[in-house]
This record gives C-alpha cells, structure tokens and sequence, in this order.
C-alpha cells in the first residue's frame, strides 16, 4: 500500500502514482459513499474526467444507499452526471475500482468485502487502517473535490462548463461557503473553477424545489428538538432518507448560543447520526464515535460528523430508549454531567 498525503509539491507524484494504478486497465468503477453528497459527487465526476481523458480509462460511477436530498438530486440531473445504484454493478466488469471521499472499512460505503481496492481519495481526519494499493488523503484541506480539482489542473485537463460547477458548487457546500475548515488550497481551487462554472444552475443547486415530505420533517424536527445551555439534540424518529438528518444538524446548529447541535434519526433498521459545532478545534469525529461507540460506523471532522449504529432490536419502542440513550450520553461526553432538557419551541 502507497499512502501519498497530497500537497502542493507532490501533485505529479500523485499524478505518476495514479498512472501506475491505472496503466493497463481498461474500465475504473469510481464508488461514493453511500447517500453521496455534493463533495463526494464532484470528487467521482472529477476523477471520472481525469481517468478518461487523461489516463485513457473508461470509468462508472457508482453509490449505495440513496440520492434524497433536493440539494444532491439537482446537482446530479443538471450537471448531467450519471450515477448507478451499487446494487445493479457487476464488479466482474471493472479491472480498477477506486472510493472517494470515503476509505475502506468505513462502515458508508456498500462494497462487498471480497472487492480489492486500488485507489483512494478522500479528506477526513484519519485513513489509518485504508486497505488499497494507493490512498491519497489530506486532511487539512476542506474537500476532496479541492485534491481532485488540483490534479485536473496539473494534468491540464479540460474543465468543461458542469465539472467546473460540480467542484465549484461542492467546496462551497462542504466548506459552507468558505467558512468551515475551508484552507488556502480550497479557496485558489474555487477561484480557479468559479469563473467557468454555470452561476445559473450553482443558483438552482444551493435552492432547489423541496417536496412536501422537506417540510413535514421540518415540522417533526422542529416540535421534537430540545437544548440544554449550549447543545442542541435532534431526535427525527423515522426519515425517508438518512440526508434529511445532516441538513437538520445543519440547521439547528444556527439557532443562537448554540455550540454543538446533534441531529439522529431511523432509516430502515439503523439509526444515523449528524453532529455539527461551530467550534473549529471541536473534534467532533472523536466526539460522534464516542456517542456511536465505534470507529469503524463513525467519523468525520473538527466541525461535521455522522455515523450510525445498527442495534439488534430495531422496534420502536427500542429505537426511542436508544434516542434518549444517544441524548444523554452526547451530553455526559460534552462535560454535561445531567442535562435539564427544555423543548426549543416551550414558549410558543
């Protein structure tokens, strides 16, 4: 295994490494964790793009789970990015697979364990334990997308009109316009693809049509959500899609004197977990595998996380003792030893 943390003076050293793991390879299957995201999205449209066009290999992409979100499912249908449900591949087909914005062993990423991993790209807190012949990483840099947009440029790839809007559109939504973990590299990354992008469809993105079910479980998350000095907790109960429960972290996490904000709900037979801090030194991928007490379904950065946790007994009434379980302890973890937990909306 060749574990490259890209900086800027090893971008042809990651460029030559790719070319090693893609040189007599005929078809690359590029999977996205599951319920992709824009970060993710783009970093599979962009390494798609530089093995195509660069390396000569054809290249699918591929995720598990669902494309929920409003935000996601416009971002795919106007860029014109093709995407193919996990369950449908025939690994058989593909000679090179590679993940983004995601690692092996990671418990968001539907990929059976037999499959051998030959490349990696992704920029969370740790890949330690990434099984692949090539993982490509960096922390200390916003998006994936950014590493991605850095080799197409040092490859001297064309940036069509959609790849530049789909890299543009996701370094500003997994940095919250800049502003969260966002680093130098991410800004000249944006700067460079902005002024090709299309402002009009990055408009239509970032405020997409929302169906009735965004505002019924609106509407659940605002009646249910409930504070204690600093924190915020989310419980959604049953979603229809796990996305809605990071937008709602998201969300909450604005509320005034709010520091730390965690948004969980049920999907299927899981529960899944979004916390979020406006705390840049938070750690809250240290603070989520805690509450989630596990590495390997948990994860993500100083400022975001997620994770899930699979209990055996997924009944309701089960799944609401574990809601209260995941609220106290996310308080006990934050230094709260008993928290007073009030309504958001007591006084209305």
């Amino acid at each position: 295994m060749k574990k490259i943390s890209q900086s800027p003076n090893k971008i042809k050293k990651v460029l030559n490494a790719l070319e090693g793991q893609l040189c007599g390879g005929t078809s690359l299957l590029i999977v996205m964790h599951d319920n992709p995201d824009p970060d993710a999205i783009a970093s599979g449209l962009a390494l798609k793009t530089l093995a195509e066009s660069y390396f000569g290999v054809q290249a699918t992409l591929a995720h598990g789970g669902l494309l929920g979100r409003a935000e996601n499912r416009t971002m795919a249908s106007l860029l014109n990015i093709e995407l193919t449900d996990i369950k449908h591949i025939d690994f058989q087909h593909y000679d090179r697979i590679a993940l983004v914005d995601t690692f092996p062993g990671r418990g968001n990423v539907s990929l059976p364990e037999h499959i051998h991993i030959h490349i990696v790209f992704d920029h969370h807190a740790s890949t330690n334990g990434a099984e692949a012949d090539l993982v490509v990483y960096n922390s200390k840099v916003g998006a994936t997308a950014t590493l991605l947009c850095e080799l197409l440029i040092e490859a001297q790839v064309d940036l069509k009109v959609d790849l530049a809007t789909a890299i543009a559109y996701a370094i500003r939504s997994e940095t919250q316009e800049l502003r969260r973990e966002a680093n130098k590299r991410d800004v000249q990354a944006y700067l460079m693809v902005y002024p090709q992008s299309s402002f009009t469809k990055i408009g239509a993105i970032a405020h997409p049509i929302l169906s009735d079910v965004y505002f019924r479980e609106l509407a659940v998350a605002l009646s249910r959500a409930c504070r204690f000095r600093h924190l915020m907790y989310v419980p959604l109960g049953y979603v229809e899609s796990p996305e809605i429960i990071a937008e709602m972290a998201d969300f909450f996490l604005r509320r005034e004197r709010i520091s730390w904000a965690l948004a969980v709900g049920n999907y299927q037979t899981s529960m899944y977990l979004s916390l979020r801090t406006n705390k840049k030194d938070g750690r809250a991928f240290r603070v989520i595998q805690k509450i989630v007490q596990n590495t390997i379904n948990a994860g993500g950065h100083d400022q975001f996380a997620g994770g899930r946790i699979d209990p055996e007994d997924a009944s309701a009434e089960n799944m609401m003792l574990l809601e209260e379980q995941i609220r106290d302890r996310f308080a006990v973890i934050l230094g709260i030893k008993k928290a007073n937990w009030r309504p958001l909306l007591e006084n209305f």
